[in-house]
């Protein structure tokens, strides 16, 4: 089973509720690359939070009824959204095991019409939801109807959420990316009102930025004494920093450069490790791999150009670079998710585009010349590390540049209105257009890369992908969000009934074996 290409299908699709404005019109609603986020519960009962442009907000989860478990999409009202407001981000807090339940954070734009015809402005706002009344901590009902309103003076980007060691104390913040060319902090107060903190207090990184951040991610090792910060900047822009969480002092900066907007940063780890059950003991099991300095890649996706990895960037730093092939073919890729999709162990990355696309890869060694989908074989290669610094600054600085020339002649991105494109395997055209940029950009092919493993088509732009185990079953589900709407996309269940079954009779074979030795001697 481990060759096996695994197929991910549609297990249920959750539109947004339409929008009917002043004069009876029904729109169609639409969604951005910030309104959605996941809500996790303990208890399994894990939720989908996606909202529109026009206010509307849904949650979509899975409900058991008897012996069934039926999908359910619900809209919550929440309080002090004007109704001539666009919802610009969203995201949610758990805090179910400190007691606090659910915080939810909105950002949204309302225009102001002035006296004279022409005349109209916008101002901003972010409003905090969280339950006012004790033991509603986690129904989003009543979490809805408890608000703060905080005034911005900025035009807000992503919301996103993270831990700070405040007071020996682990807390988590919400970190608003904003116009202003700065990312700001709200720290939660006395009786869970949240206010505005001095980012560069907790987050030395943060500091003379000089574009906005469009996306950030972060990642505590070392038992969180360690921070890595990816930002991706509007201008291009990459800043990967390495922070002592405890002095809060910046250990060094990377900055990556390149010719079009960041849409998506993430640094991920490309290993699923897990330790086995105390109750299995086994000499023949293998411990969970361990180092004191964890691996991590640094993964960039940009609106023009291909994806590209960086691998193990606290030792190489961003000299080691893999390009994800075809990644920007089919119109701008816009969201990024990693995840173990064919189950062996090795994580895999996920691209969305706004061409319909989902596209997943995978990391193969140099011994495997080609990746087989359905009769057909892809061959891949990938390029150099070609670093060329652009300003001069005392940051260790690299650039990515590829031929704009090149680019609009034989790449240029392809759409749904373009041509009829495949969910199996790409076109010979596809293929070919991938293996002319690869040899135009090379000199020789690296020890690895990455592989496409196969891809999915939509009926609208896919803008958020995301893991989550929304069934509860112990089984992660791809969540992945177009314009209209939530697919929930599964693999096959017999087939991972049945990888189940394998390798727990093999785990019983290897206790079995341990037991045997163990009376031997």
């Amino acid at each position: 089973m481990s060759k096996k290409n695994w197929k991910w299908s549609d297990a249920n699709f959750s539109s947004l509720p339409s929008h009917e404005n002043i004069f009876g019109i029904t729109t169609t609603p639409q969604t951005n690359i910030y309104l959605h986020s996941k809500v996790l519960d303990p208890d399994g009962a894990n939720k989908i939070i996606i909202a529109s442009l026009a206010g509307k907000i849904v949650v979509v989860e899975y409900q058991r009824n008897f012996d069934n478990l039926i999908p359910s999409t619900k809209e919550i009202h929440f309080t002090y959204l004007p109704g001539d407001a666009e919802l610009i981000s969203l995201d949610v807090i758990s805090k179910f095991n400190q007691g606090s339940g659910i915080i939810v954070g909105i950002t949204f734009i309302k225009q102001k019409q002035g006296i004279e015809e022409n005349d109209s402005s916008c101002t901003q706002y972010l409003n905090i939801y969280s339950s006012c009344e004790p033991g509603e901590e986690s129904h989003l009902d009543s979490i809805a109807q408890g608000c703060l309103t905080i005034d911005l003076d900025f035009v807000p980007y992503q919301l996103t959420h993270t831990q700070i060691i405040s007071e020996g104390k682990k807390e988590d913040v919400f970190l608003l990316g904003g116009s202003d060319n700065r990312v700001h902090l709200y720290k939660e107060g006395f009786q869970h009102r949240f206010r505005e903190e001095d980012s560069d207090e907790f987050f030395p990184e943060f500091q003379d930025l000089d574009s906005c951040v469009q996306w950030l991610d972060i990642v505590y090792y070392e038992t969180d004494t360690r921070r890595l910060t990816a930002t991706g900047h509007q201008s291009g822009l990459v800043r990967l920093t390495n922070v002592d969480a405890d002095k809060k002092v910046v250990l060094y900066t990377l900055v990556l450069e390149h010719d079009s907007p960041i849409t998506s940063v993430r640094i991920f780890n490309p290993v699923n490790n897990f330790s086995p059950p105390s109750f299995l003991k086994s000499d023949n099991i293998p411990p969970p791999y361990k180092n004191e300095v964890p691996v991590f890649h640094l993964l960039v996706v940009s609106a023009l150009s291909p994806a590209v990895v960086h691998r193990d960037v606290l030792n190489k730093q961003l000299k080691d670079r893999l390009i994800l092939p075809g990644s920007n073919s089919y119109d701008i890729p816009l969201c990024v998710c990693v995840m173990d999709v064919d189950f062996d162990g090795q994580n895999e990355l996920l691209v969305g585009t706004y061409g319909q696309e989902l596209l997943a890869y995978k990391f193969v060694d140099s011994s495997e010349e080609s990746k087989t989908h359905d009769g057909q074989t892809i061959k891949t290669t990938d390029s150099v590390d070609d670093s060329r610094n652009r300003h001069k600054s005392n940051e260790c600085k690299h650039s990515i540049d590829f031929d704009e020339d090149f680019m609009k002649t034989n790449l240029s991105r392809k759409t749904k209105s373009q041509e009829n494109i495949s969910t199996d395997s790409q076109t010979c055209d596809s293929t070919c257009l991938v293996n002319m940029y690869d040899n135009a950009a090379c000199m020789h092919v690296q020890q690895a890369k990455y592989n496409l493993l196969w891809q999915k088509s939509f009926s609208c732009p896919v803008i958020g992908v995301d893991r989550l185990d929304i069934v509860g079953d112990g089984l992660d589900d791809l969540i992945v969000v177009t314009l209209k709407g939530i697919h929930i996309v599964q693999p096959d269940l017999f087939d991972v009934a049945k990888v189940c079954s394998e390798r727990l009779k093999l785990l019983a074979q290897l206790v079995q074996d341990s037991k045997h030795n163990e009376k031997d001697a």
